[in-house]
């Protein structure tokens, strides 16, 4: 394989960029080892750099020639002239491969990771949806690169996965379980055992061939809503069985819809997907100007219908729910700040729900998400943002 000008490192380079791996450079954890922050010095220059290295995991399934295998497909994947010019794909600046020490090194100055920030309040209304906007791009683009079979898929998406420079510009940083596109038959040995993320993986769409790209979109829709609740699902969280951000999301939706003392197993006792059209959503619209979509994406007929009889329910219900607000998730410090416009409260949060449906069928392709983030009026309002 030509690498060009991607170095060959040693790991005792990696321990020299990081100070020994010190823990005031160590940024984050991720799915298979650790992120940190690092620098290389020459006689005229220092060039910032992120260093991430590999371990042997401790609680996701894990056999020797796991980790090789992820690095040497990370190496050809950030080489390919299909993705190297992608604003949102982290540039490879070189890599470690030696018996038990793995690592890349990648030309990045990292700010923060999203895993780190989501909780902060200085992570403003602004900079969430500029993340949003982007890493959408980013992912509807990586969609479109397919085999004959199956297009290229993340399938371990997580907030630990997305780090953000000093303008809040995301860059996904780990590739562990990418399949399809350029690597046809990758799924066959990477997802046997390890098939997600915990806090973002959907079970039951990892075994429907036709909707290769739904587990991108569930994980989105988590990653969406953590970013407007400020939520996220930590290790803890794993330990205590916590529910991921999408089950806290439906439930609170349930709350909203009847009550905080609604009998929970009565709940229970309808289907997951008529209850979730009952949330009166604009996710699954098209823009009148998106002719494009609507000729690509092959599911847009049934959205359409979906629209249809949610708008349906929805008039039913008019008289009762007039005086009651729409259903939103938007932590309430971000609906304070100044750049928030409240009818995006609903719009955003009905997008994450409908990310993560149970019904693989009614979730938007990324490139429907992209197209309905960049309809917010938050959006329109900055053209920074809109610039994708």
């Amino acid at each position: 394989m030509e690498l060009g000008d991607i170095h060959n490192l040693s790991y005792q380079d990696l321990a020299c960029f990081t100070d020994n791996f010190s823990e005031s450079n160590y940024l984050c954890h991720f799915q298979f080892g650790k992120l940190y922050r690092g620098k290389i010095v020459h006689a005229e220059s220092t060039l910032f750099v992120m260093v991430k290295i590999w371990e042997d995991s401790q609680i996701y399934c894990y056999k020797p020639g796991d980790n090789e295998s992820r690095i040497l497909d990370e190496v050809i994947l950030l080489r390919h002239n299909l993705v190297i010019n992608h604003p949102n794909m982290i540039k490879l600046y070189g890599f470690c491969y030696e018996v038990g020490r793995l690592g890349v090194v990648y030309d990045f100055n990292p700010f923060d990771s999203v895993y780190n920030l989501v909780l902060k309040d200085d992570f403003t209304w602004l900079q969430r949806i500029n993340v949003l906007v982007r890493f959408a791009s980013l992912l509807g683009f990586l969609h479109t690169i397919k085999s004959p079979y199956r297009p290229l898929t993340v399938r371990n998406l997580d907030c630990a996965h997305i780090v953000l420079d000093k303008d809040y510009n995301p860059k996904l940083c780990d590739f562990g379980l990418v399949t399809g596109g350029i690597f046809p038959d990758r799924a066959k040995y990477k997802c046997c055992r390890v098939i997600g993320s915990y806090g973002y993986l959907d079970v039951g769409s990892w075994f429907e061939d036709h909707a290769p790209d739904k587990p991108d979109v569930f994980a989105f829709g988590n990653i969406l809503l953590s970013l407007i609740s400020k939520r996220v699902f930590t290790e803890q969280d794993r330990q205590n069985l916590s529910p991921y951000v999408f089950k806290w999301a439906y439930t609170k939706f349930l709350e909203y819809k009847y009550g905080p003392d609604s009998d929970s197993e009565k709940d229970d006792s309808d289907s997951d997907s008529s209850k979730k059209d009952d949330l009166v959503s604009d996710s699954s619209k098209k823009d009148d100007s998106d002719q494009d979509s609507k000729k690509d994406d092959s599911n847009s007929d049934s959205l359409k219908k979906d629209d249809s009889d949610r708008d349906s329910k929805n008039d039913d219900s008019d008289s009762d729910s007039s005086k009651k607000p729409k259903f939103s998730l938007v932590h309430q410090s971000l609906a304070e700040e100044p750049d928030f416009d409240p009818s995006d409260g609903p719009k955003i949060t009905a997008l994450g729900m409908d990310c993560t449906h149970d019904d693989l069928g009614k979730r938007p392709t990324m490139k429907q998400v992209l197209s309905l983030l960049l309809n917010l009026e938050v959006v329109k309002k900055h053209a920074t943002i809109s610039l994708v």
